[in-house]
This record gives C-alpha cells, sequence and structure tokens, in this order.
C-alpha cells in the first residue's frame, strides 16, 4: 500500500520546509500517531483513509489517499499555531516526491481549526487534510 511511502514523504516535506515549520517544530516532533501530544508544537500524521479505485496498465493498483495532519501547539501560541499551519500548507501545496509510488492527483491542501474536546486541556489544534490518487505497483 502507499500509505507509508506517502506519510514518509510528507514528514520529510515538512521537515525540509525553510522557516517556520523547522523554526517551532523539531523533527522528531512531525511524527505519525493517533493519541493527543504530550509535547507541543507538534505535527502529528494520523493513519491514513484509502480507498482502492482498481487497477491500472503496467500492473499498478490506483488508490486515492487522504492523510491528516494535527497541529497541536499550547493555547497561548495560537499564532505560532497559525504560522505553522500556513507554513505547512504551502510545503504541501505540491505534491511530495514519493519513490515508491507515482502521485498523479494531488490536491491542495485543506485546514480547518478544531475545538479540544476535553475542556480541561488547552490546546490550539488545527487540521490539515490531504488528498492524492495514487498509482502503486502492488509486487513492489
Amino acid at each position: 500500500m502507499p500509505v507509508l511511502p506517502s506519510r514518509r514523504a510528507v514528514r520529510a516535506a515538512l521537515i525540509s520546509a525553510p522557516g517556520v515549520v523547522a523554526a517551532h517544530v523539531p523533527a522528531e516532533r512531525i511524527r505519525a500517531g493517533i493519541a493527543r501530544p504530550g509535547d507541543v508544537p507538534v505535527i502529528i500524521l494520523q493513519p491514513a483513509h484509502v480507498d482502492v479505485l482498481g487497477r491500472a496498465a503496467g500492473a499498478q493498483v490506483v488508490t486515492e489517499v487522504r492523510l491528516m495532519l494535527h497541529v497541536w501547539t499550547g493555547a497561548d501560541q495560537v499564532d505560532i499555531a497559525q504560522q505553522i499551519v500556513s507554513a505547512a500548507m504551502v510545503a504541501l501545496m505540491d505534491a511530495p516526491a514519493v519513490r515508491e509510488c507515482a502521485i498523479q492527483g494531488w490536491e491542495r491542501p485543506v485546514m480547518t481549526w478544531a475545538r479540544d474536546p476535553d475542556p480541561a486541556l488547552s490546546f490550539a489544534h488545527g487540521v490539515i487534510s490531504l488528498r492524492a490518487v495514487v498509482y502503486w505497483r502492488a509486487d513492489q
């Protein structure tokens, strides 16, 4: 499945993005996961949603891959959260390079601010959605 290579490529694009992301989010805090973070600021790449669309020439499988990036900062760092989200969206405006598969359709990132479901905790929480149509070979 193209999920891991796609997620690694997104992470690499964020790590190598100049400026705001690197200034506020260390590489070890750009990671895969599903839980609320312990240390902030952090970017968590949530497991993907994958739909198999069919087959293509050359024994390729066509899938739609959706990734969610959760940007978390302390509630007192809303301005920093907005800077991180903006920089991440610019870094992901174009498809990242993925060796193991071919991205044929990359949609521009979509962002929304999410309210923390636990009022006892104070986080700023931005969510970036990514969607791509990916061609890959199942035998590789």
